[in-house]
């Protein structure tokens, strides 16, 4: 059988999204699904689904965080990562915390909000609202130990050779496309066939790689996020190589922690147009707009949405790091204390309620509380033999029989602080480093992945909500419903209270060139266009009939309120206390 294709992802200067297994799989919300079944708001996030890479950049560094989702064989997992190292410099590899990609992915989810008002004379009493939701190659190696033998001479120089939580990883530099090449086969690596050219045009550009495996006997529970901090000033994702073994409409999740806003340098920004929302489906129709919207001519299909922009407070800190965690606690464990320290640690957590006529609490299912736990646990102090892990570790003194000959303590406890408890306290510190945080998104096939996009910080920019809350659904028992946007702009429904499907409306409001100083360059405005695409729908929908049609100027000033409900608004840069 010929071994699958090698992950040649892009982040920051390397490779992004996607370790992905070769099925395809359902897309899941992350950011959980809410629904009022009455009259009260209605609120859903966008599904989430895709890759997501943090940037954090100061002090003549890039740090990058990446979220690595896979789900196929441990031993088939293999990752090459180009970064822009200059000769002679270094690059730093440490574990990341995927409790802080959980929380970037939960603060800034664009999240879609529709509340109720009744008006007329509804003798049948208020419709029932339904809820609306959206549901939405692979690696190659054979795991173990990279080859230890002498390289090409056209070969790449292997600078590091070291290990950084589940993965060992090895940094080379220089040589040829063919000689990187022979250095993957010999590594296991199984090549793409447009591989050689690519990688020759990083090389080319001075680009450096990081050759990631899993350990040798590494299970997928431990599987965790990377982070890569090298010398520089410009966060980039070098997508040439992603396209290799990147799927259609591929999900590209980019966040960055500074001192302002951050936006493409030669990707182009597009503004979506509100009025193509499905807003009775909660948004539902978002990651299709955003796909047709970034497709359009001007965008043409290189470019990024902003998803937020502000502060970075709405991220919390608390609870990333627990109070109580210590290694050394560890160190003189035996089968009669491991869940009690664990539990005194909050490392073992159970859901709780009351009983509703005695008021009496009732302990309810329990857990470990890190997702890396389990599989440090089961490699450094192994259950017994015949004996479920889940319910030794929950209540280890609860069993006997246990050879502690075979636990590793100093190796579990050096394994929880490189792997949980220094990832979460950095994960701390970026945050309270940086008062400011953007979200970008967009939406790309491997086609289109022809250039990497740039990106650099504006101050003066108006931050962005994620936050559709304005919305409001008026039903009406005498006459057609409509939807109000942010109160300035309606939107009639028609005779079976479907809204206007504006297939024919431009998907994004604005398209857009970000220049490094200076007013954006405006490629495509839609404004006018949508406002008497609206303004007509209005007029046959609207049982006032024409003479109550607005004015140009109120319909103006009514869209201007539409821009204000696309959170186009200042916001405070003020550092603000986090709990």
């Amino acid at each position: 059988m010929p071994a699958p294709r090698i992950q040649l992802l892009a982040l920051a200067p390397l490779v992004l999204a996607s370790v992905v297994a070769a099925a395809p799989r359902p897309a899941s919300a992350c950011g959980g699904t809410f629904c009022d079944g009455g009259g009260g708001p209605q609120v859903m996030p966008v599904d989430q689904t895709g890759e997501s890479i943090l940037f954090v950049v100061e002090d003549g560094w890039v740090e990058a965080h990446v979220q690595i989702d896979y789900r196929g064989d441990p031993a088939q997992f293999a990752w090459l990562v180009p970064i822009p190292l200059p000769e002679g410099a270094e690059v730093e590899i440490s574990v990341g915390s995927q409790a802080l990609f959980d929380r970037l992915l939960a603060g800034t989810v664009p999240t879609f909000a529709l509340s109720s008002s009744f008006e007329g004379d509804c003798n049948d009493g208020p419709p029932q609202i339904g809820c609306a939701a959206s549901e939405d190659a692979l690696a190659s190696g054979d795991g173990g130990d990279f080859i230890d033998e002498d390289t090409p001479p056209d070969g790449p120089s292997v600078l590091t050779r070291d290990v950084a939580g589940a993965y060992e990883y090895a940094v080379l530099q220089g040589g040829t496309a063919d000689g990187v090449g022979q250095w993957l086969d010999d590594n296991g690596f199984a090549r793409d066939d447009d591989a050689p050219e690519i990688l020759q045009t990083y090389l080319d550009e001075g680009f450096s790689f990081v050759a990631f495996k899993l350990r040798a006997g590494t299970g997928l529970d431990q599987i965790h996020p990377v982070v890569l901090r090298y010398p520089g000033d410009e966060p980039c994702v070098p997508l040439r190589l992603t396209r290799i073994a990147a799927i259609e409409d591929m999900q590209i999740r980019a966040f960055f922690l500074g001192d302002a806003r951050m936006v493409p340098t030669n990707y182009r920004h597009v503004e979506l147009n509100p009025l193509r929302f499905d807003w009775l489906g909660l948004g539902s129709n978002y990651d299709a707009l955003v796909g047709e919207a970034i497709d359009q001519e001007g965008a043409d299909g290189r470019a990024f949405v902003t998803e937020y922009a502000g502060s970075s407070v709405v991220v919390p800190t608390a609870g990333l790091r627990g109070l109580a965690w210590s290694s050394e606690a560890f160190l003189e464990a035996t089968d009669a204390t491991l869940s009690s320290t664990l539990r005194a640690q909050g490392l073992i957590a159970c859901d709780s309620s009351t009983d509703p006529f005695t008021g009496e609490p009732i302990e309810g299912n329990c857990g470990l509380a890190h997702p890396l736990l389990m599989g440090l646990l089961r490699t450094y102090l192994p259950a017994p033999i015949g004996v479920a892990e889940q319910e030794f570790y929950l209540c280890s003194e609860c069993y006997g029989g246990v050879d502690l000959s075979t636990w590793d303590l100093p190796g579990f406890a050096a394994a929880l602080e490189e792997q949980v408890i220094g990832p979460a306290e950095h994960a701390v510190d970026v945050l309270v480093d940086n008062e400011y945080l953007t979200r970008l998104y967009t939406i790309m096939s491997p086609g289109e992945m022809t250039s990497d996009p740039l990106f650099h910080e504006r101050s003066d920019l108006l931050g962005v909500t994620s936050q559709w809350t304005s919305t409001n659904r008026v039903f009406h028992c005498e006459e057609n419903d409509r939807l109000e946007l942010g109160n300035s702009v309606r939107i009639y429904l028609d005779d079976n209270d479907q809204p206007p499907d504006f297939e024919g409306m431009s998907a994004a409001l604005r398209i857009e060139e970000i220049p490094l100083s200076g007013a954006p360059v405006v490629l495509l405005d839609a404004t006018e266009e949508s406002q008497a695409m609206l303004a007509d729908w209005n007029d046959a929908h609207d049982p006032r009939g024409c003479d109550c049609r607005t004015s140009g100027r109120a319909r103006g000033a009514g869209w201007f309120g539409l821009l204000m409900l696309l959170g186009l608004h200042s916001r405070s840069r003020r550092r603000i206390a986090r709990s």
